[in-house]
């Protein structure tokens, strides 16, 4: 084989050995990428002193129906802790909520049903839902769906203590409302009253402080 044949032959396997190396690194990356920018990833890097400098309002990760949302809050963990867990008064300060009731105590385990009105564009929809709560005092209320108007819903709220006067609360949720035409409008709307009910939990416990 002449020599200039083999020189371009070596020219023509070393550029493609490199090109398929190019493409599994950057499958690497893409693969790292999206693990380490999921909603509890992204939420778990957020350093909470830097968190707390920043414009106190809700921070919300993640999409259809897998969220987190995370506040900073001017007050003890103790009152945030009674907020979080005032079940019997959430129609009061929690957007949308038009009733909410107590039903069941065992120790730490709660049930309690809220009744929601959502106005939003072309939907005036009430809804009820009954949940059950298990408290880990001071930090952190797990919940998930006994019956409702939707398939499924679960999650957390945590309270991170900053220093004694300031806390950072995360709400961590997956939500799914079933078969329906208007998903797309549910998470929108599910995406908004999140963040007002973060800010209203904030504006609530700032006030009992």
């Amino acid at each position: 084989m002449p020599r200039s044949q083999r020189h371009y032959e070596q020219m023509f396997f070393k550029s493609q050995n490199s090109w398929q190396s190019w493409i599994t690194f950057a499958s690497a990356i893409g693969l790292s990428f999206t693990l380490i920018n999921s909603p509890l990833a992204v939420a778990e890097r957020v350093n909470p002193v830097l968190l707390a400098s920043q414009p106190q309002r809700a921070i919300l990760t993640g999409r259809n129906g897998q969220y987190v949302v995370r506040i900073v809050v001017n007050s003890s963990a103790d009152t945030a802790w009674k907020v979080l867990t005032d079940y019997n008064n959430f129609y009061q300060f929690l957007p949308n909520v038009t009733s909410s009731k107590l039903l069941k105590v065992q120790g730490n385990q709660k049930v309690f049903e809220q009744v929601y009105r959502i106005k939003a564009l072309i939907v005036d929809e009430t809804s009820r839902i009954r949940l059950s709560a298990s408290e880990t005092y001071p930090k952190q209320i797990a919940f998930k769906l006994v019956e409702g108007e939707v398939k499924a819903l679960q999650g957390s709220w945590t309270i991170e203590p900053i220093s004694s006067k300031q806390v950072i609360i995360q709400h961590q949720v997956n939500v799914d409302p079933g078969l329906t035409r208007t998903r797309a409008l549910f998470y929108t709307i599910y995406e908004n009253t999140l963040k007002m009910t973060l800010e209203a939990i904030k504006k609530e416990s700032e006030r009992r402080n």
